[in-house]
Formats: C-alpha cells, sequence, structure tokens
C-alpha cells in the first residue's frame, strides 16, 4: 500500500476523503498504482497530479489463457485417436507447431491489452486508453465537472473471488460515456471517482 510519505501534500486535505480508504488501509494490488511518480501522458498539465492508474484484471483475459492452452492440444489429440501412418503424423507435427505459433500469439495479445490498456485518475480528469490489437486503440478523457453519474456492477463469479466488476461513468447529455471492464476493486475506484466529481461540481477544484 502507499506510505503516508508517498501521497502528495495536496491529497492530505480532509477533502479527499478518499485517501484515507485507498491509499492507508488497502493492500497493494499490481493492477492500481497509487500515486505513481513515474507515468506521463501527452497534454498532462504542470499542477496535475496523477492519483491513480488501474489496468483489467487477470481474470479478464482468462478465456485467451484457456484457449491458448487448449489449441496445442488439438493435433496432439488427433494424432493419438488415429492409426494414420508415419508420413501423416509428420503433417500433424506440422500442424501443432502451428498452433504452438497461433497460442504464443494469443498470449502476446493478451499481454499488451493487460499493459497498454489503461485507465489514469488524475486530480483533473479521468483518461482511458484502450488497446485492442497493434493498429487498433481508442482514447477517451473526460473532466471531472462533466461527469453526472458513476455506478458498477458485478460480473459473476469473479466479481466475489477477486473483487472485479464493470464502472459506468455518465456524462448526461456530454455525448461521451465511459465503461471500464474487469476493474480491480470497483468499489474503491468508484469513491475516488465520487469525491472528485463533488469536488469538481463545487468549485473546490
Amino acid at each position: 500500500m502507499a506510505q503516508k510519505t508517498d501521497i502528495p501534500k495536496k491529497f492530505r486535505d480532509k477533502r479527499f476523503s478518499f485517501v484515507k480508504k485507498i491509499a492507508e488501509e488497502t493492500k497493494e494490488d499490481r493492477s492500481i498504482k497509487l500515486f505513481p511518480k513515474d507515468i506521463k501522458f501527452d497534454r498532462k498539465e504542470h499542477d496535475e497530479e496523477i492519483i491513480m492508474v488501474t489496468r483489467k484484471h487477470w481474470t479478464a483475459f482468462f478465456a485467451y489463457i484457456v484457449v491458448a492452452l487448449v489449441i496445442p492440444l488439438i493435433p496432439i489429440l488427433f494424432l493419438v485417436l488415429s492409426n494414420d501412418t508415419l508420413g501423416n503424423t509428420t503433417t500433424y507435427i506440422g500442424f501443432f507447431i502451428a498452433s504452438i505459433v497461433i497460442s504464443i500469439n494469443i498470449l502476446i495479445t493478451a499481454i499488451l491489452q493487460w499493459y497498454y490498456s489503461v485507465a489514469i485518475i488524475t486530480d483533473k480528469r479521468i483518461l482511458s486508453l484502450k488497446v485492442l490489437s497493434v493498429f487498433h486503440h481508442s482514447y477517451t478523457e473526460i473532466l471531472w465537472r462533466k461527469i453526472q453519474d458513476v455506478g458498477h456492477d458485478a460480473i459473476g463469479p469473479f466479481s466475489y473471488l477477486f473483487d472485479v466488476g464493470n464502472l459506468y461513468i455518465d456524462t448526461a447529455g456530454e455525448g461521451i460515456d465511459l465503461t471500464l471492464t474487469f476493474l480491480p476493486r470497483p468499489r474503491d475506484v468508484q469513491d475516488v471517482i465520487n469525491n472528485l466529481v463533488d469536488l469538481a461540481h463545487n468549485g473546490e477544484l
């Protein structure tokens, strides 16, 4: 968890009610970084402070992992069940090598999606970068004063086993809505956002 000395002086003000719960009482999660010093992004203002950087929980990629493990087993299964000659066995070996390449590609894609798809919460806005592939990504940013409603929901047994869920941000007519799926500690993240939105609407940010 974040040590008190790691919390910027600005956020030790009692207005930031999320700090005690999030930064001082919550165990560290690899999917969440609190008050990081090594994160930068385009158009960051000189006085803008980064509060949290979060990525999808690894359970979001559970299906990728299962598929990557199953694909190489298919040619092996066919080979075991068949009575083919050595020549056809060589063909199966070729299929097995191809399946390994496909599995590696699936795993690399999952790792890239996990590492580069991030949500950044600052004292001025929330930014979301979603990477689907090397050639496809999306970028969204919303100022706190534009947000009208924030909610979250559960996503089945994963929510209760690993404390993950989906977070929904409504801008009420601004034309930009944001959904963060498989978010770790969604209730805690929602508390952070609600606190910052309230402060922004009251003119305190």
